[in-house]
């Protein structure tokens, strides 16, 4: 059931994260095997938030599909805004990612070691989104323990290689309580870290800026999660994130971002095939 419950947290925890990195995109390789895993999920949430970025103060529809197969796994994800986000999208596709991920065939005191790469697209929508927030890509390393039985830590260091030419580290740690063989709770905290230059790309106007590497946000969640049926589980999260001082929180207004502080949940179904 552990098993079971981190990938549920992961399926939450990265709708919430927003592809939040990726908690869900390489936790997928970790688990799977010989044969071919599919995954379809669909989650609706009242905002998206993405590293302490809120992206949109409404409702979202995020849905992702994942194949996994011999330590490699594929994952499409793509994100609707229902109401209007901080570019004025509204009732469109307003991002679509593209990631692969390879869990690495080693056994280091039951450590789960990921690499992969992320593609952000953020189509046209008739607006001037492509000029505000242009495509770019993301390589990642990721290591999560898994020997201890009440916790699970994990770090993931994703580095921009397009257009921040930066580096951003989440840290995170939750802890899963199983209810029933059906019915498990987690709760768990991560928190943020961003480069210079990260930093200065994401939370200024105009890309130029005075940030030094520092933590730029803290999250803090809780999940519940029940199998509906073989292959199938629900989940609901609720979210609290909040901005690390007075630099971000200016840095949100300037870069246009719609709060510095936001309580949020969602709802996430998913079905194994």
């Amino acid at each position: 059931m552990k098993k079971a419950m981190i990938a549920a947290v992961c399926l939450v925890a990265g709708a919430a994260f927003a592809q939040n990195d990726v908690v869900m995109v390489d936790q997928g390789a970790v688990y799977s095997s010989g044969m071919t895993q599919a995954t379809l999920e669909v989650a609706l949430a009242s905002s998206y938030v993405w590293r302490g970025q809120v992206m949109n103060n409404d409702a979202v529809v995020q849905s992702q599909i994942t194949l996994a197969q011999y330590g490699f796994s594929v994952n499409m994800w793509s994100n609707y805004d229902i109401g209007s986000n901080k570019d004025g999208v509204q009732s469109d596709m307003s991002e679509f990612d593209f990631s692969f991920a390879y869990s690495l065939p080693i056994d280091v005191n039951q450590m789960a070691i990921d690499v992969g790469l992320i593609n952000y697209n953020y189509p046209d929508n008739g607006t001037d989104l492509q000029d505000n927030n242009p495509s770019t890509t993301e390589v990642f390393l990721s290591a999560t323990l898994l020997s201890f039985s009440d916790f699970v830590p994990s770090i993931t260091i994703f580095g921009d290689i397009e257009e921040a030419n930066g580096a951003y580290a989440l840290f995170d740690v939750f802890f899963p309580y199983d209810l029933s063989e059906f019915v498990s709770l987690a709760a768990g905290y991560s928190a943020g870290w961003g480069s210079t230059s990260y930093n200065d790309h994401y939370w200024t106007a105009d890309g130029n800026g005075m940030f030094d590497g520092d933590w730029s946000d803290h999250n803090f969640y809780v999940t519940a999660s029940y199998e509906v049926a073989d292959g199938i589980t629900a989940a609901a999260t609720l979210n609290y994130m909040v901005l690390n001082g007075n630099s971000f929180r200016n840095g949100a207004l300037a870069a246009g971002y719609e709060a510095d502080e936001k309580v949020w949940g969602s709802l996430n179904v998913a079905y194994d095939f």
